[in-house]
């Protein structure tokens, strides 16, 4: 049976959090967190669930404990059905040792105060202080053995903070507590530059499962929090058609209808090529769809932002002055990385956006190096899409990014969809290029625009390509009039060619005319040929008939002269 720990986090590393009526060592150099991590872990119990506490103090006292405890306060007594009680187990300075060390005292007041007040949790906080007195070996492990089984038997679920020292080892003489413990959490921390990171470590939890290696934590005024990598992501399902507009009409068509819902987008380019005018544009279009609307920025104001925006005909002061839009703004080397995070997580967490821009994501490498930068990065995308929330990320990337320095671009990897906008060079000036690099789950525009920023908007420019190459700007005009040119030349020349076919055409059709008419002459001619010739043939055949009809009457027909 599992116990909630009480710090955020935790309890998903420990699979569920402490192992009830077990015992669990906290180790940890000064100012990991220990006291913090013990404190949470009693007022969970008191305050949510009706389970008093008991904790035991060698170093600091019970007010200044109070003072500082996470969530606001030590509980009063009664809260929630519940108690918190603590022993100040601190040795006055003047103390002198007479005769043998012994706990039996303090398990006598401990056991008391449990049964009067039911107490379920136990803490005992700084314990090798009270075992640092004692200078007999065989003393200190005979008497760690005896509170060790005493708290095997007790029922309690107890936490036990122990300092370390050099390469963050506990004392030697307090190994033995490790050991025999059914838990132990290292607590530990290093500096990267001039930052600050705590990570936490389960060493062995017996009896139940939990998640290996170094979790990053952070303490804040509500305690420790600790930021765990899931084993696996949620995503939290939306329909395939469900889109949201960019905020550019043109960049709308060539993603078939604009970002699909609950996906991140990265907008990655060079300084100056418009990510964060995008990355305002698509605030701007859930801003008039009535959508709540988070922006974050890391090193340039926000406030910088929204006022530069108005040069591209975007107005969102209303927005930020109605609530509808949140604008944030972080120095990124201020804070390690994982506290960044948790700030934004905070912001998602306190207002529900629908829509977030975080600018520029790759400012995060300024809070601990890449490999923290691109963990944290990751953790940014699952609570998007754990979320539903619809995200764009920019990223500042290499002007040659395109021809294979990635470098900066390791979050393309998880992000749904890969943006890039950047300068061409052509003809002595520079003109914006964007191109939709890929788009899961859906169809996408893979030619090359101009992006046009002007004090109506933002738009794209048709696709115009000249022999092989993608042309814009000055380039662009020069060969469109360069080639209007040449069609007009062409235009002039089909003019006079045609006017010399419509004059060939009118000669040989006159021609045609002359050729009809003799052609009809002959034909008459012709035929007046036939007629007299038929005709002659007619009057020698009557002239023949004629001579022999004249023989037949002679009138001595075959006789000789005589």
């Amino acid at each position: 049976m599992m116990i909630a720990s009480g710090i955020v986090g935790l309890d998903a590393v420990l699979n569920g959090g402490f192992l009830t009526g077990r015992t669990t060592v906290v180790s940890g150099g000064t100012g990991s967190g220990k006291t913090v991590l013990a404190s949470q872990f009693l007022r969970t119990g008191a305050v949510d669930h009706g389970e008093p506490g008991l904790m035991i103090l060698f170093e600091e006292s019970p007010a200044t404990v109070a003072a500082h405890f996470p969530g606001g306060g030590w509980p009063p007594a009664g809260e929630q059905h519940a108690a918190l009680h603590f022993i100040d187990g601190r040795l006055p300075e003047d103390t002198v040792q007479s005769g043998t060390f012994d706990v039996g005292g303090l398990i006598a007041i401990a056991t008391s105060l449990a049964k009067t007040h039911g107490v379920k949790r136990l803490a005992i906080d700084g314990i090798d202080a009270l075992f640092a007195t004692v200078t007999d070996m065989q003393v200190r492990r005979r008497e760690l053995t005896r509170l060790l089984d005493w708290l095997a038997v007790s029922g309690l679920t107890a936490v036990l903070t122990v300092k370390t020292g050099v390469a963050d080892e506990p004392p030697t003489y307090f190994d033995l507590a490790e050991f025999a413990a059914d838990g132990v959490i290292a607590l530990g921390s290093t500096m990267i530059g001039e930052l600050q990171r705590r990570t936490l470590r389960v060493v062995k939890m017996r009896g139940s499962s939990f998640i290996s290696g170094a979790h990053p934590y952070v303490i804040g005024e509500g305690g420790i929090r600790v930021l765990y990598a899931p084993t696996r992501t949620r995503w939290l399902a939306q329909a395939d058609e469900t889109r949201l507009s960019t905020g550019v009409e043109r960049l709308d068509l060539m993603l078939q209808g604009g970002y699909r819902v609950g996906t991140t987008t990265l907008v990655s380019g060079t300084p100056g090529a418009a990510k964060t005018t995008l990355g305002v544009a698509f605030l701007a279009a859930g801003v008039r769809a009535g959508e709540r609307c988070l922006y974050v920025g890391f090193d340039e104001p926000a406030e910088q932002v929204v006022a530069d925006a108005h040069s591209v005909g975007i107005q969102l002061d209303d927005a930020l002055r109605s609530g509808l839009l949140q604008a944030e703004s972080y120095t990124a080397a201020a804070l390690i990385a994982e506290e960044h995070y948790l700030a934004i997580e905070g912001l998602i967490v306190g207002n529900s956006p629908s829509r977030v821009v975080i600018d520029s994501a790759s400012s995060l490498d300024k809070a601990g190096g890449s490999q923290i930068g691109d963990a944290i990065r990751e953790r940014l995308v699952v609570l998007m899409k754990s979320r539903g929330i619809t995200a764009l990320f920019t990223a500042a990337a290499e002007a040659n990014m395109l021809n294979g320095n990635l470098a900066r671009a390791r979050i393309a990897t998880i992000c749904d969809a890969w943006i890039q906008v950047g300068f061409s060079s052509e003809y002595g000036e520079r003109n914006r290029t964007l191109v939709v690099l890929k788009a899961r789950g859906t169809g996408h525009s893979n030619q090359i625009r101009e992006l046009l920023l002007s004090s109506s908007g933002i738009d794209l420019a048709d696709v115009y390509t000249s022999p092989g190459d993608v042309l814009s700007g000055t380039a662009r005009v020069q060969r469109e009039q360069q080639i209007a040119a040449q069609r007009e030349i062409e235009s002039e020349r089909a003019s006079d060619d045609l006017a010399w076919l419509d004059r060939e055409r009118d000669k040989l059709a006159r021609s045609l005319e002359d050729m009809q008419r003799r052609l009809a002459q002959l034909a008459d001619d012709r035929a007046g040929l036939l007629e007299r010739v038929k005709s002659g043939g007619k009057a020698r055949a009557r002239d023949t008939r004629e001579i022999r009809s004249q023989r037949y009457e002679d009138p001595n027909p075959g006789s000789a002269d005589g």
